[in-house]
């Protein structure tokens, strides 16, 4: 038997390598004869640059900051003249989760910082992941990164922050733009949703980085004028049409400044990093697929990377299971992403008892998981 093991990270727990070599080594227990082939995947979002790591791309470190724009150390990944920047691994919400909420002062900075480092070693196309961010700034710390001048209406600066959107009121040039022309830049992003409006950026996802509801009511306004600022400014788009843009809501409206101001294309984060890893291949060469992730849910349905890896399992009708630290998933939701059976999904929480023991150490409760999956591939009798 070839199992394919191609979890997504277990978010703010477990990587998606280290979910891969564990769920490997503990079913290599259980079934001595089977095949492992590990193709840990993502979507964009937590575990990108790992994933692309594996798959031998090389490690680039360059100096930046992080959410509230302290000075920090981050990994790019790097393939010839290709540099993969992962929002979350420098400015992410995970590195700010230990402190008090402050999304009025968060921001994407850290990212234009990287990308311009990117661009003074040589890139010529940059990749940006967006999942798992800590800002609605719409990309303001990117421009600022870049060089962009953002000002507001007496002429002085603001900060490239929510707060700053709120006063932004035009955009100045880059003295970089031979530099930022010259690239190409694509945007990998998990969702569909657009900048504005009930689906857009700040009211959908706001709340999970600390706004009220109130604040996300005013964060959305200002996102409004900001589309509006810089459809002026890049000429690229209506004001409307950026605010609707599909994947413009991802990471706090980055893609307005990204896609508006610099021409950043946005794409599946799922589909690019498959072709990148290769994942059909591997698929067609397994006889059982294992995705994974950290929670199975209505999210996982719309876009997310064990969703693709299961379609592209079921297009090669290849049976599918699932190891997952929780999930909400009915059995017919199951059925629509591919999996024939709740029988054939494990989660931590259901071998741990509860939530709180699963995340009080997910690596233990995984092997556990690990131990009642091998139990159901052997009883497939694949």
């Amino acid at each position: 038997m070839r199992v394919l093991l191609a979890p997504n990270a277990f978010k703010g727990s477990l990587g998606a390598r280290e979910v891969a070599e564990v769920t490997g080594a503990r079913l290599a227990e259980q079934l001595p004869e089977a095949e492992f082939i590990k193709v840990p995947i993502a979507d964009g979002g937590d575990g990108t640059v790992d994933v692309l790591l594996a798959v031998g791309f090389a490690e680039m470190g360059t100096a930046s900051v992080d959410a509230l724009m302290r000075a920090n150390e981050s990994r790019l990944a790097r393939l010839g003249a290709t540099v993969v920047i992962e929002l979350a691994e420098i400015c992410g919400l995970a590195g700010v989760q230990d402190l008090p909420p402050r999304p009025w002062q968060t921001s994407s900075l850290g990212v234009g910082l990287a990308a311009r480092a990117a661009l003074f070693s040589g890139a010529e196309h940059l990749m940006i992941a967006l999942g798992g961010s800590a800002s609605v700034d719409g990309g303001l710390g990117l421009l600022a990164g870049l060089g962009y001048q953002l000002l507001d209406a007496n002429g002085d600066h603001v900060s490239p922050t929510a707060s700053g959107l709120e006063r932004v009121s035009s955009i100045g040039p880059s003295a970089d733009q031979p530099l930022i022309d010259g690239c190409t830049w694509t945007l990998l992003v998990d969702v569909e949703s657009p900048a504005c409006g009930p689906s857009g950026a700040a009211q959908v996802f706001g709340p999970q980085k600390g706004f009220t509801v109130v604040e996300c009511h005013r964060v959305d306004a200002a996102m409004r004028n900001w589309c509006e600022i810089v459809s002026r400014f890049g000429e690229r788009f209506t004001a409307s049409e950026l605010e609707e843009l599909p994947g413009a809501g991802a990471a706090g409206g980055f893609a307005v400044a990204a896609s508006g101001v610099i021409g950043a294309r946005i794409d599946s984060g799922a589909e690019v990093i498959a072709r990148l890893t290769n994942l059909a291949g591997a698929v067609a060469d397994a006889d059982v697929v294992v995705i994974g992730e950290g929670r199975l849910d209505e999210q996982t349905l719309a876009g997310k990377g064990p969703a693709f890896v299961a379609q592209i399992a079921k297009a090669a009708r290849k049976k599918v299971f699932a190891i997952a630290g929780s999930s909400t998933l009915t059995a017919n939701q199951y059925l629509e992403l591919g999996i024939e059976s709740e029988h054939d999904v494990v989660t931590l929480v259901d071998v741990a008892g509860s939530v709180a023991a699963a995340l009080e150490d997910p690596r233990h409760w995984l092997g556990a998981a690990c131990e009642v999956l091998g139990e159901r591939l052997i009883a497939s009798g694949l």
